[in-house]
């Protein structure tokens, strides 16, 4: 593939089930050191945003459709080039993007697609990631310095049914303004095949990020450090809530989202706040992010742990990648057109902890 000379400055972090790579881009992090300690973060499931290239890891309608081509998959990336430009965000977290390629083309597309270029203010650091084997994964774009690049895998054979192919839990640091982020970055196993027999490994994925969340809190002396978890979790953000009637220590501690850290036979849990709720356990907005079956859905979310505050927070239901009414506005292989059957959720938050 062609990488043009102004992507030199991205240093790419690559990593797999088997272990990953990580690498600091040219520079100091003095250079964000005058930096207030907030950022804004979208995540985004960008609907099966695959290259022009089919390798046979691809869904099936991509792999049989002669409609899908380059110049449609380059109509796709000037499209999210457009957004992100446009969003202007200072960390961007995908689902649903096929390979490493596909963050090397929209960095492309980025510097010599008619976006501004300003070495600064642009996304010198990217992360991917994906099981072997796979046909989507996540990426990550980001403004500020990333490293200590994780994924955590589960193998589970106690069940009848065998486990499926589930995408791993994506770790990553982000050193913004000299202190420390830590990203959790998810894309749970979707209600293909009935909802209810797939919820078991939806329950065991809570389990590996619940668990990750514990560790990161006995490592820091009992308390977490901040912590961004984001993702598309296939699961409504009301089936993490606690009972806030009942958990009276959860509304002074204001938290409002519980994690399991096991579902089979353990009792552990954890504390975050999901960004969709108050802090008595409604719901801001009505709007959620995937519309199904005429009604909402809150299935990607962002929640936050640590010390980390959140000053703003919004699904982005404008057009043209929603509707005038507010609705995603779907990819569509044999016209082209689209964007995703998702909508982007956006946060400003702010690092508290030193």
């Amino acid at each position: 593939m062609k990488i043009i000379t102004l992507l030199l400055t991205l240093i790419m972090l690559f990593c797999s089930c088997s272990g990953g790579y990580s690498a600091r881009a040219q520079g100091s992090e003095a250079d964000h050191e005058k930096e207030q300690a907030d950022f804004t973060v979208v995540n985004w499931n960008l609907q099966t945003f695959f290259d022009a290239n089919k390798d046979g890891c691809e869904y099936k309608e991509y792999q049989k459709s002669e409609d899908w081509n380059q110049e449609k998959y380059s109509a796709r990336l000037e499209r999210l080039c457009q957004f992100i430009s446009q969003r202007n965000a200072d960390i961007y977290i995908f689902e649903e993007i096929e390979n490493e390629n596909v963050i090397y083309d929209i960095s492309n597309y980025l510097t010599a697609g008619g976006h501004n270029w300003n070495q600064k203010s642009f996304w010198n650091y990217s992360v991917f990631s994906k099981e072997e084997g796979s046909a989507i994964g996540i990426g990550i774009l980001s403004r500020h310095p990333l490293e200590d690049v994780k994924t955590h895998s589960m193998d589970i054979r106690i069940h009848k049914t065998k486990q499926p192919s589930v995408r791993p839990l994506l770790e990553v640091k982000a050193s913004v303004s000299g202190r420390t982020l830590i990203i959790l970055a998810n894309h749970w196993k979707s209600k293909s095949g009935g909802e209810a027999k797939t919820e078991i490994w939806r329950d065991w994925q809570e389990t590996v990020l619940a668990n990750r969340l514990l560790e990161l809190k006995k490592a820091n002396n009992g308390s977490l450090p901040p912590v961004l978890i984001a993702g598309d979790f296939n699961r409504d953000a009301a089936d993490f809530i606690c009972n806030l009637a009942t958990k009276s220590s959860y509304l002074s501690d204001k938290k409002n989202t519980f994690l399991r850290s096991a579902c089979f036979g353990y009792t552990d849990s954890i504390d975050i706040n999901s960004l969709w709720f108050t802090q008595t356990g409604e719901f801001k907005i009505k709007t959620g992010s995937y519309y199904y079956d005429d009604k909402w859905e809150h299935i990607d979310n962002l929640m936050i742990a640590g010390g980390l505050k959140c000053t703003a927070f919004t699904p982005l239901a404008t057009e043209p990648w929603a509707s005038a009414d507010g609705y995603p506005v779907p990819y569509r292989i044999y016209t082209g057109n689209g964007w995703s059957d998702h909508l982007p959720l956006e946060a400003r938050l702010v690092i508290t902890a030193p």
